[in-house]
């Protein structure tokens, strides 16, 4: 009985073994990369030669592509016929051929994006139709009553109260502008 139980557990581990072996064999499947080679290399500033951080590469005919990492390296498979299209905000695009390269250099790329300098015009922006509606609603709003911090409202009055605070020198100003030397109550 002994060497039955030992037969059925390597019948069993040799099944287990043969399965797995099949699973590997899918897992490690090459067809993907099949006629293509890969390439690696980094995307920097024509310029400064900085890298270009998280910059676009498209395969131009299948619309696929990649996002270089932050310091603006890439790997990727291609084939002779792909045309690579490599882009970032604030650059100009840039598209290669894959056959262009050469083989001796397929690990070590350095692309070059050109800054793209974009010059706006002024723009001013007014909440009104032009300068002219501007400068007249400006002018209406004389007798506009506005509400500061600090200062609460008046009630029953259309006089604007003052301010609870105030600095030391309107403090001083507003004590000598009512006690000036003509007042008869002046004392010095």
């Amino acid at each position: 009985m002994k060497w039955t139980g030992n037969i059925v557990m390597m019948t069993i581990l040799t099944c287990v073994l043969v399965v797995s072996s099949f699973s590997l064999n899918a897992q490690l499947n090459f067809d993907y990369t099949a006629g293509k080679f890969l390439i690696k290399g980094k995307v920097v500033d024509i310029n400064s030669h900085v890298p270009v951080p998280l910059a676009n590469i498209r395969i131009v005919a299948s619309g696929r592509g990649l996002t270089c990492n932050g310091d603006g390296s890439f790997t990727m498979y291609v084939s002779k016929s792909d045309s690579l299209e490599f882009s970032s905000t604030g650059y100009i695009t840039r598209v290669f051929r894959a056959a262009d390269f050469d083989s001796t250099q397929y690990y070590t790329l350095q692309i070059e994006l050109i800054h793209d300098f974009i010059k706006l015009h002024e723009v001013n922006i007014y909440p009104f139709k032009d300068v002219d509606e501007f400068k007249a609603a400006f002018l209406d709003t004389r007798d506009l009553r506005v509400d500061f911090m600090g200062i609460e409202a008046p009630k029953y009055s259309n006089i604007t109260p003052k301010a609870r605070f105030s600095n030391p020198i309107s403090y001083l100003y507003d004590k000598l502008k009512k006690k000036g030397a003509a007042d008869p109550d002046f004392k010095p």
